[in-house]
């Protein structure tokens, strides 16, 4: 098995599998900054739609869109939800480098027997 050209070595695999696990707590860290930015720009719109002197909804709702305010928590959403993606991203990378070593050792199970 050694003299064969590996796509994912042992160490790949392992540096993967423990990356997955030692990632979670951050995910879960990740996850929880994205919904909280979410209904923090929800909250915020709320209350300077109601603090808004506009005469109806919609010009309300465009006074509080239109604020400072809102668009900090919109960014701050919008980079919550790329970090979020990010990580995704990267754990799905190692689960997808993992079924690739699961892969490749299934196939050389087939080739020896």
């Amino acid at each position: 098995m050694s003299n064969r050209q590996r796509i994912v070595t042992e160490e790949e695999l392992e540096k993967a599998l423990d990356w997955l696990r030692d990632s979670a707590a951050e995910m879960g860290r990740c996850k929880e900054r994205y919904v909280k930015a979410q209904k923090m720009t929800e909250h915020t719109e709320a209350i300077l739609f109601l603090k808004s002197e506009q005469s109806s909804d919609m010009k309300r709702r465009a006074d509080a869109r239109a604020s400072e305010k809102y668009l900090e928590c919109v960014n701050e959403e919008a980079h919550a939800a790329g970090e979020l993606a990010k990580m995704q991203a990267l754990r799905e990378a190692a689960a997808l480098k993992i079924e690739t070593w699961r892969s490749e050792q299934a196939n050389y199970r087939a080739l020896k027997v």
